[in-house]
């Protein structure tokens, strides 16, 4: 194959929509806990969250571990390597902290894969790091069919700053920080169907864009739970909000943001073996809707985000005293539900 392979040709379905459903990691993980038999009283969290860092305490702070890869959502490998890094780096941002070096992560083939357009992903993953004064300190690479790039991260954060993503408290407000739909442009992307080009400027530094306002948020003591928006979906990611049970959401589909030509491709470029679907099965018990909605509207709630905004819970008057200075920050911060008291359920309205 020639060296100008695109290479979202060799990626079977790109971004964050190449995770393995969350159905099979919680079957696998429950048949495979009790081998673990090391204790340590400083794992602060781990599986058991599902949150978007595992946290070890150090001592004064808290040190952030996570791990993030995944394959093209783009042809353009600058860009790729910008969403691996953001995505990457997010994790460390949703959970209150900031992140300190890095390792790589990345497989390809060589004989598809040009050393130029490698070059050009780590080129822009770099500037990611930069930007953040991340060190990237080593990594592993090797051969496979698909293209897969992402990072290991430790990132710190003090004790005080820590925000986990399933301590909503009712009442609280539910905002998100970003428009959803990567993953129904990506799947557009790959089908030819939507070119790079037709992508709006300001769509692409959206989708390019960092998390670091999650540094913001844990400020505020009023943010009761923070997580990005990823893999699962915006179902998905609430579901973790009010996992114990004891929380509904009132989800106003009237508030929620879609990036330009996101819910007019939906229907045409989801298949039904899509990350969609399978967000769609796993979260079927947990939505209730309350108001007729559209299938490409309801493929957007359940569609995986790759380098997707943030969702955070914050009280009405926290909100109301930290919105000019969040906005000024954050434009596209919109309140989109409420969080009550109830028995986990998602309530679209």
């Amino acid at each position: 194959m020639s060296m100008s392979c695109q290479i979202m040709d060799k990626s079977e379905s790109g971004g964050c929509g190449c995770k393995i459903p969350s159905s099979v990691l919680t079957k696998i993980l429950s048949q495979t806990a009790a081998a673990n038999t090391v204790s340590d009283d400083r794992v602060v969290l781990g599986f058991e969250s599902s949150d978007d860092c595992a946290v070890y305490d150090n001592g004064n702070n808290y040190l952030l571990f996570t791990t993030d890869y995944f394959s093209p959502i783009v042809n353009d490998p600058y860009i790729f390597g910008q969403l691996a890094a953001s995505n990457a780096v997010s994790d460390i941002f949703a959970s209150g902290g900031y992140p300190l070096i890095a390792n790589s992560i990345m497989a390809f083939d060589p004989e598809v894969v040009s050393v130029e357009q490698v070059t050009q992903m780590i080129l822009g993953a770099q500037s990611v790091m930069n930007k953040f004064g991340v060190s990237i300190v080593g990594g592993h690479t090797i051969k496979n069919s698909q293209p897969l790039y992402g990072f290991s991260i430790i990132g710190e954060v003090e004790k005080h700053r820590l925000k986990k993503n399933n301590t909503a408290q009712s009442g609280d407000l539910l905002v998100m920080t970003r428009p959803l739909g990567v993953g129904i442009l990506a799947n557009a992307l790959k089908a030819g169907v939507l070119e790079q080009s037709d992508l709006a400027p300001h769509t692409l530094a959206r989708i390019t864009g960092d998390n670091a306002f999650g540094r913001t948020l844990s400020e505020c003591q009023d943010v009761s739970s923070l997580t990005d928006i990823t893999g699962f979906g915006l179902i998905g990611h609430i579901s973790e909000m009010v996992g114990l049970g004891q929380l509904d959401v009132s989800l106003d589909m009237n508030t929620l943001a879609f990036y330009d030509g996101a819910e007019a491709l939906a229907v045409a470029v989801t298949s039904a073996d899509s990350g969609i679907f399978a967000n769609i099965k796993k979260y079927a018990q947990n939505i209730a809707y309350l108001a007729e909605l559209s299938l490409a509207r309801k493929f957007l709630l359940h569609d995986p985000q790759t380098n997707g905004g943030l969702l955070f819970t914050v009280s009405a008057a926290g909100f109301a005293a930290n919105q000019q200075a969040w906005r000024s920050i954050c434009p596209d911060l919109s309140v989109i539900g409420q969080i009550t008291e109830g028995t986990g359920k998602i309530k679209v309205c």
